[in-house]
């Protein structure tokens, strides 16, 4: 009995396996974009993005967006770490979203992998964007932090 009992789940691990193939076969051509809303961020083809639609999303960022953004530009190279950490820095201690007990907020997550959320529409990243539209979000971004100080 007990040996019958083996071959049954061992059908219903192979019935099981075979049923996943193509989600795994799936995921493994589309893998995920990152993290938090990353995943819904639609497949958008690189540097399709406008500049009047980066730079309008940068205008109506929220602050924990604009952290994130800027911490992603300091990281990317896109900002000069000396000149423009001083002021995530103090972003960061006037909004404290990036609190120091280590629950953060997912925009500034977001935010730091370069994604942006744009009203209640889908987010866009920046790495759809070309790199001069991202060199200038991101001193644009900087501004914006440097002017809520």
């Amino acid at each position: 009995m007990i040996s019958c009992l083996g071959r049954v789940l061992s059908a219903g691990a192979v019935v099981t396996l075979l049923s996943a193939a193509p989600v795994l076969a799936h995921a493994e051509i589309n893998p995920p974009t990152g993290a938090g809303v990353a995943n819904q961020v639609e497949q958008i083809k690189m540097g399709s993005l406008s500049e009047k639609t980066v730079m309008s999303a940068v205008s109506s960022a929220k602050p924990a967006d604009l952290g994130g953004i800027l911490n992603y530009c300091i990281q990317s190279n896109y900002l000069t770490a000396s000149e423009a950490w001083p002021v995530l820095a103090a972003l960061n201690k006037k909004t404290n979203d990036v609190p120091s007990n280590s629950k953060g907020n997912m925009s500034y997550a977001d935010g730091s992998t370069g994604l942006l959320k744009v009203g209640g529409k889908a987010p866009i990243s920046l790495e759809d964007a070309s790199t001069d539209i991202r060199r200038a979000a991101c001193a644009k971004v900087e501004a914006r932090a440097k002017s809520m100080l």
